[in-house]
């Protein structure tokens, strides 16, 4: 399918309400489509913060890096999602890696680009506003599922949070048990374990990749 720019700018949460116009110039302004293979590192901490990212097709992971080299994934990327909002406003390196965890397009759209339209259309602002909200909202609810929950109480939540984002109770594990299993802090045994209970507790069921809530 051909790729538009201005229906994968309109798109963009971040632009959501600009007019036509003002679409139409992000669109010429914006790189489209930049194609990354799987395993390339699209930025790491030495990396500078310059444009903000957003993916087209395939899926980004983003983590960090203990003492001892140890991996801890922080979130996903995955198609119409964005990444590295600060870089419109911040003059800053990255503090995390991003590496493609499959063949991944990127569109993105550099922070003097942005500025230049920003002084033209202050919406975008109220718009970004918006955006950082619900990041802040959803970075606390990830505190709230690596911090007092109980393994398995992390891995329903969790569960319960992309049920409640899909509209459905049933649906697709969207990522790597693995990389899931990062994200919750908990090892991938552990994680086994606890959908196993879930399972055995009627609260869900599990075919494959496939999950379905149960009332409980």
């Amino acid at each position: 399918m051909t790729h538009s720019p201005v229906k994968c700018v309109r798109s963009t949460p971040i632009f959501k309400g600009l007019d036509d116009a003002a679409i139409a110039e992000l669109a010429k302004i914006s790189v489209h489509q930049q194609l990354f293979k799987k395993g390339t590192v699209l930025y790491d901490p030495t990396s500078q913060l310059d444009r903000m990212m957003i993916v087209d097709s395939g899926r980004v992971k983003v983590y960090q890096l203990n003492e001892n080299g140890k991996e801890k994934v922080l979130y996903m990327l995955r198609a119409g999602t964005i990444d590295s909002e600060a870089a419109l406003f911040a003059k800053r390196q990255h503090f995390n890696y991003a590496e493609a965890v499959e063949d991944t397009r990127i569109c993105s759209i550099g922070r003097a680009d942005f500025q230049d339209l920003l002084r033209r259309e202050p919406d975008v602002a109220f718009n970004f506003l918006n955006i950082l909200g619900d990041r802040l909202t959803e970075l606390e609810s990830v505190s709230a599922l690596t911090g007092n929950l109980t393994a398995k109480n992390r891995v329903l939540a969790y569960l319960q949070q992309i049920g409640q984002a899909q509209q459905a109770s049933e649906f697709d594990l969207p990522v790597k048990k693995k990389e899931l299993a990062s994200f919750l802090g908990i090892t991938p045994e552990t994680l086994s374990r606890q959908l196993g209970q879930l399972v055995a507790d009627g609260l869900l069921e599990i075919v494959g990749k496939r999950v379905t809530l149960l009332a409980e």
